[in-house]
């Protein structure tokens, strides 16, 4: 038969997947300094509701999918419930229908911060 080979296989192991996935995204995430930032500029409280209870991560504004950055201008302190809302899977903690929710943090983002994500 010979030593037919169309091109050259170099398997790599899934770690090396994985953090090849996670370098590519790695602008679009909050890093630690930017969620402590948005946490303590939102008083550690929901910007809608304003729960305590509020989730580990700030909810993107923009979302990542639509090329949202993990800056502290497109970062908000939410809780479980209003994050929900914001990506259109419940009613707002008002009663707001769930297809409100991503325009109210848009606006809110207009309405409240300035270019560098602080408080007006």
């Amino acid at each position: 038969m010979g030593d037919f080979m169309i091109g050259k296989y170099y398997p790599y192991s899934k770690e090396a997947q994985l953090y090849q996935n996670r370098k590519r995204t790695k602008n679009k995430n909050f890093s630690m300094a930017v969620k402590l930032a948005i946490f303590e500029r939102d008083r550690y409280r929901c910007v809608k509701c304003g729960s305590h209870l509020i989730d580990s991560v700030p909810h993107h504004i923009t979302y990542k999918s639509q090329g949202g950055q993990g800056t502290k201008r497109n970062g908000a302190t939410t809780c479980r419930r209003c994050h929900d809302w914001a990506h259109h899977k419940c009613q707002g903690p008002y009663g707001e229908p769930s297809s409100e929710g991503r325009k109210w943090f848009e606006d809110w983002r207009d309405r409240m911060l300035d270019e560098a994500g602080n408080l007006k």
